[in-house]
């Protein structure tokens, strides 16, 4: 390929990107289908997938079907984002909110970064607090919580780092690698998050 063409084609693809919510290093877009190929190849990865425990493989018609519009869904129960990467200009994991409820007001906060070479570099961090702050300002949630397994010991510094409090720790919740292992269950109520962003 030659540069000219690459170029034309990264032109192309940013084009395509429209942010929704803004960050520092990164941009929140709404998911594409043109993407498909690359969350196919995030879910399936046997190192991604270790700790988000997508124990089924899931084929590029599968993923191709989270974009399709749905008729019979008319309450959205998930809001979720695909994780834009400014400078690299390329999408590297997904983040967002699901198994939300519209009576008692809450969700629950998942992030996935698909690419290894962007782990312990707090970019889940800032998609997870972009989130949140869309969580409680523009969809008007009371309370937001995450579910992380106990070997997963970065995600669980980065839960009290965004200001969650642990709720419980439900015992041997989880099989990873042989060995049953604890959830730890976080939460934020919003009135929380406010005072820590006065």
């Amino acid at each position: 390929m030659t540069e000219e063409k690459k170029d034309k084609e990264d032109k192309e693809e940013e084009n395509d990107v429209f942010p929704f919510i803004e960050g520092e290093r990164i941009d929140l877009v709404a998911g594409n289908s043109k993407w498909a190929n690359l969350f196919c190849n995030w879910i399936n990865n046997p190192k991604v997938r270790h700790y988000s425990r997508n124990i089924w493989p899931q084929t590029l018609e599968d993923v191709k079907k989270r974009f399709e519009h749905s008729p019979d869904r008319h309450i959205r129960d998930v809001a979720s984002f695909t994780i834009y990467h400014k400078q690299e200009k390329r999408p590297i994991g997904i983040v967002g909110l699901d198994n939300i409820n519209w009576v008692s007001r809450n969700a629950n906060l998942f992030a996935l970064i698909g690419e290894p070479e962007h782990w312990g570099k707090g970019i889940a961090g800032e998609a997870c607090a972009l989130v949140i702050k869309y969580g409680f300002t523009e969809l008007n949630l009371h309370k937001i919580h995450a579910g992380i397994f106990s070997p997963n010991s970065r995600s669980l510094r980065a839960a009290e780092k965004l200001g969650f409090e642990k709720e419980t720790i439900i015992k041997e919740a989880i099989y990873i690698d042989g060995k049953y292992h604890d959830n730890h269950r976080f939460s934020l109520l919003k009135r929380d998050w406010q005072k820590s962003n006065e």
